[in-house]
């Protein structure tokens, strides 16, 4: 058992057994003792170890050495932090009743709510099935017969009437707004959505249609009022966004025009109620 002790200093460096020469507090005083002994059969005169500041800590046995030692906590400890905390508290609770009282929180008034501009154009859904159903009593009896026995002409011709006054309608009432001076921040909004709407009727007329004589005339009615329409959209985006006198030789000028051309379909508008005028054309002999 000795030899197996002797080994055991044997095997250390001399930097580990003046380590346990340093620590007094940490190992018995035989083993201190032992590592001192060692050092001097080793020539080396071991270094005193300074006195210790506290009382000689729990016992770890050399097999604990390599093992971690974590913070111990003893009554010397505790007090200081509970003095510490008690003293930060204190200071925290001076420092409190140092700053003024804070103001009372003012009510925040409501927000304010702004109108905003539309550019959702009335639904004049009525308006177009009565306008589609008038339009057809003015194809002759016998014509309507011809149709619906071929069935897809009347089928074809009702869908272009629909998809012509849904656009007409639009139409109508942002013109009619901007006839009234009515120059707001959603008209422009409304002059697009119209001319998105005569897009549908775009589609629809680059097929061939096989319509009877009275039909065929309604037809080239619609398409050449579709024309016009469609570029006095594009002018009065322009005054739209650009606020200026709508009213001008040039739009007084494709009014007429269109109202002849819509007085051989309907005798007024689904829109104003207002007759479409007939232009009378001078002749001169």
């Amino acid at each position: 058992m000795a030899n197996s002790t002797d080994d055991f200093y044997h095997q250390k460096t001399d930097a580990e057994l003046q380590f346990f020469v340093d620590h007094p507090e940490l190992y018995q005083p035989s083993l201190i003792a032992a590592a001192r002994g060692e050092l001097r059969r080793r020539g080396v005169v071991p270094a005193m170890a300074p006195p210790a500041e506290f009382p000689p800590l729990t016992y770890v046995s050399p097999a604990d050495t390599a093992a971690p030692v974590g913070l111990r906590t003893g009554p010397l400890t505790l007090g200081l932090a509970a003095v510490l905390f008690v003293g930060m508290g204190g200071f925290y609770v001076m420092k409190q009743k140092d700053k003024p009282a804070a103001a009372a929180e003012k009510p925040q008034a409501p927000p304010h709510l702004e109108e905003v501009a539309t550019s959702v154009i009335p639904d004049y859904g009525a308006a177009v099935r009565v306008s589609v159903q008038r339009q057809v009593q003015r194809v002759p009896a016998g014509e309507r017969a011809t149709a619906a026995r071929a069935t897809m002409p009347m089928h074809q011709y009702r869908e272009l009437a629909k998809r012509f006054w849904t656009a007409e309608c639009q139409t109508e009432y942002v013109v009619d707004r901007a006839r009234q001076g009515k120059m707001d921040a959603a008209l422009p909004g409304h002059v697009e959505s119209a001319m998105a709407t005569w897009e549908q009727w775009n589609k629809a007329t680059v097929y061939r249609y096989q319509f009877g004589p009275q039909m065929t005339q309604h037809f080239d009615a619609m398409t050449r009022v579709a024309r016009q329409q469609q570029e006095g959209l594009a002018d009065l985006l322009i005054v739209a966004r650009n606020p200026q006198p709508y009213e001008t030789a040039k739009t007084r000028r494709r009014e007429a025009d269109v109202n002849d051309l819509l007085s051989s379909l309907l005798p007024k508008s689904p829109v104003t109620a207002k007759p479409y005028s007939v232009l009378v054309r001078k002749m001169h002999l």
